[in-house]
């Protein structure tokens, strides 16, 4: 564990579109909202060691998206390092120009590990082409083996778009889209049992939550897009104005996570039902296959 405390961002489901795009599925300025946060950590008391961003960087995954994203984080000046994962918005073509310092191969997972600070954060890239939830592609759980094996001194941060199911008990309670999919979460508990495993960073649904699985805290960001409501969950499925981040802190006891929401007013911006999520995976396979 390391010796003194630890302070990073974790951010997710940044959805920023490329300039000038007209978007009916984006319910706020994700731009701003952006450049917001990263004011909001300059302001921070104690500087934090690096930033997360947990997928979803973009709303429809186009290099010129990317790079708005890149130019924002560039813009402010930060100096600090960023850690970037990729979600079901993401597209790995459109990432790897918009981001061409990062030389990644745009056929495989951006997978990806870095120490920072004595703590060992390992990214996992979770999306799947054409798939809303989470999933594990051919190789990459044997790829987190051998990164667990890495640093054995040094406590280990998971970062994945895509929680783990958290109803393993009972699958049918949860959606497979809502998280990894209850395959993909035995494989992933498998791959990390008997390892240090100090905290797990998610996004995806849009809600500030934390729940312990396996005796690991998860903590799953609301992002900077819209909230969802959790008050109307499961018979609603409400879009409501609300954005943030969260300070976390690695101490010898464990992980905390302070969720710092920005000014919102908690209105809803949009009502799905599934017959529309369904719709918009449709349409999503329909656009990947031209």
């Amino acid at each position: 564990m390391t010796v003194q405390p630890l302070t990073f961002v974790h951010m997710t489901d940044l959805h920023v579109n490329a300039p000038g795009v007209s978007d009916d599925m984006l319910f706020s300025d994700t731009t701003e909202t952006l450049k917001r946060t990263l004011s909001e950590i300059k302001r921070m008391a104690e500087r934090p060691a690096f930033i997360v961003a947990s997928g979803d960087l973009t709303n429809h995954g186009e290099p010129e998206a990317y790079a708005t994203v890149a130019g924002i984080f560039e813009e402010a000046a930060l100096d600090i390092p960023v850690l970037f994962a990729l979600g079901n918005h993401d597209r790995r073509e459109g990432f790897v120009v918009g981001f061409s310092d990062l030389h990644q191969d745009a056929s495989q997972p951006y997978d990806h590990d870095s120490v920072m600070n004595g703590l060992h954060v390992i990214v996992l890239d979770s999306s799947v082409p054409d798939e809303i939830g989470g999933y594990w592609e051919a190789g990459q759980m044997d790829w987190l083996r051998a990164r667990l094996a890495d640093h054995a001194d040094l406590p280990k941060l998971l970062v994945m778009h895509h929680a783990p199911m958290v109803a393993e008990e009972a699958p049918e309670m949860e959606m497979e889209w809502e998280s990894l999919s209850l395959a993909a979460t035995n494989e992933l508990r498998d791959a990390i049992k008997g390892a240090n495993i100090v905290g797990i960073l998610s996004g995806h649904v849009h809600l500030d939550r934390v729940h312990h699985w396996h005796g690991i805290p998860v903590v799953i960001g609301m992002g900077h897009h819209a909230a969802t409501d959790a008050v109307a969950l499961p018979d609603a499925f409400h879009m409501l104005d609300g954005t943030g981040f969260a300070i976390c802190t690695l101490r010898p006891s464990g992980l905390t996570a302070t969720f710092a929401a920005h000014p919102q007013s908690r209105e809803i911006r949009k009502t799905l039902t599934m017959q529309m999520l369904l719709e918009y995976i449709e349409q999503r396979k329909a656009a990947a296959a031209e």
